[in-house]
């Protein structure tokens, strides 16, 4: 169900990694292929998709926020010169972007001096094809694509677009984007290191930063998933409980087996890629 509405949500969020700060939401919920897997928005809203229709009130949140920060801002590993926003931290935008006056929103990031805006997508070939759909300032917007061996993606992301066709579409966002790319989640499975070899040879031509994630999940995403889903995900023996600021009762690797885990995964990457290239791994 597509539902359009007035958010009465609209308080923009401090954020710690891939942005400074998230926005209300301008959707919320997805149309996407994960959504039964292992995404989190599926957790709280699995059936209906939110247009969320007071733009100008959801964008004054934003310019208030921002407004009340140091200017010049001090670089940090999300940006150096402007506060970063997450607008799509309940959906995924180029998927949605029928649904949404987009050029509305890109027009404040293009115009307003201290921010930019940033989502993750796992259909940047849609987004490419409506680039010429849109005015963007390239070095005010962030489109970080979502990266996965497709062994891996088959089975938590169907239908969505294949890898290899995410990838050959980041030179085509490069020209009205700054790109990044989304490592998440990293899977640990048996021949895991293999898997993801193959996909840095798939991007050893192009140039971008990362940020690296760790899969997360919780019991609500066990028992609604399939067996296939979960011989992925779930693995109790190697997992604990952990809290955080976005949710409780989440399960992650053993903060000292994710530790090795993270050492291998850096390891592998700086054979194909600078290790300063990453912009946070976790």
């Amino acid at each position: 169900m597509i539902l359009k509405r007035k958010t009465k949500t609209l308080t923009t969020k401090d954020n710690g990694r891939s942005s400074d700060a998230v926005s209300p939401n301008f959707v919320y919920g997805c149309l996407g292929g994960c959504m039964e897997s292992y995404c989190y928005v599926g957790r709280y809203n699995n059936d209906k998709v939110y247009i969320n229709e007071n733009t100008e009130d959801i964008l004054e949140s934003i310019h208030s926020w921002a407004e009340q920060k140091q200017w010049p801002r001090v670089p940090t590993q999300t940006d150096d010169k402007y506060y970063v926003i997450e607008i799509g931290c309940s959906t995924d935008v180029p998927l949605h972007l029928k649904h949404y006056d987009w050029q509305k929103v890109f027009d404040f990031f293009n115009e307003y001096y201290r921010v930019k805006s940033t989502f993750a997508t796992k259909y940047p070939s849609m987004m490419v094809r409506k680039l010429k759909d849109y005015e963007l300032e390239p070095e005010k917007h962030r489109i970080r694509v979502s990266l996965m061996p497709q062994v891996y993606s088959d089975i938590l992301e169907p239908n969505t677009e294949l890898i290899e066709s995410r990838i050959s579409a980041i030179p085509f966002l490069q020209e009205s984007f700054e790109v990044h790319v989304n490592f998440s989640p990293i899977v640990y499975h048996e021949g895991w290191l293999e898997e993801y070899e193959k996909l840095f040879k798939m991007i050893s031509h192009l140039e971008f930063k990362s940020e690296c994630i760790f899969l997360t999940y919780n019991d609500v995403q066990y028992k609604r998933n399939s067996d296939i889903v979960n011989e992925l995900c779930w693995k109790p023996t190697i997992q604990e409980y952990k809290n955080s600021n976005y949710a409780d009762n989440n399960i992650r690797y053993k903060w000292n087996l994710k530790n090795d885990m993270i050492s291998e995964f850096k390891n592998l990457y700086s054979k194909y890629f600078n290790l300063s290239t990453i912009r946070y791994i976790f």
